[in-house]
Formats: C-alpha cells, structure tokens, sequence
C-alpha cells in the first residue's frame, strides 16, 4: 500500500471518490433507493466512510488511498447494476 500511495495523486484521487460521493447521494437521483439490500450494505457503507474522511480532511495518504481500494473493491461485484457513468468513476480508483 505505501508503493501505492506514492504513486497516486492523492488530490485527484479525492476529486474521483467526491463525486462518486456526490453520484451516489445525491437527492436529485433514486440510485441509492435503486440499489439491492447487499450492494447498499457492501458497497454504500464503505463510501459513506470514505465521505465522512474527505469531509474531515485529515488522513494520510495511505489511509486515503485504503479507503479508495475498499470503495472499489466492494463495489466490482456490483458494478453490472450501476450506470456506466458511475462504473467509469470507479474504474479511475485504485485497486
């Protein structure tokens, strides 16, 4: 993981994770009403932490770039529900 993190743009990658954050609880969409009990409870939960550390501010870059793998991680097993648009922004988080 510190190989990872050295290697990434830790502002640009804060940009991507905002708006998936943005995307995904946004009131404007019923993508999260949209979305099955297990993709909410594994792959929703995540993001919602790694939203509550960007609005903090204060992490590290390893622990940024953790929180983005989870989000991704979690998310692959779902990514044939979501729109493409969202898999696009998923796709630019590290694994």
């Amino acid at each position: 993981m510190i190989e990872l993190s050295r290697g990434v743009n830790i502002s640009e990658l804060a940009r991507v994770l905002e708006l998936i954050v943005e995307f995904v609880f946004s009131e404007e969409t019923d993508f999260l009403e949209s979305l099955t009990d297990e993709a909410q409870a594994n792959f929703v939960v995540p993001l919602g932490m790694s939203s509550k550390m960007l609005s903090v501010g204060e992490y590290s870059a390893i622990e940024f770039v953790s929180a983005s793998c989870t989000v991704r991680f979690c998310a692959e097993p779902h990514m044939a529900e979501f729109p493409d648009e969202l898999v696009q922004m998923l796709s630019r988080l590290p694994r």
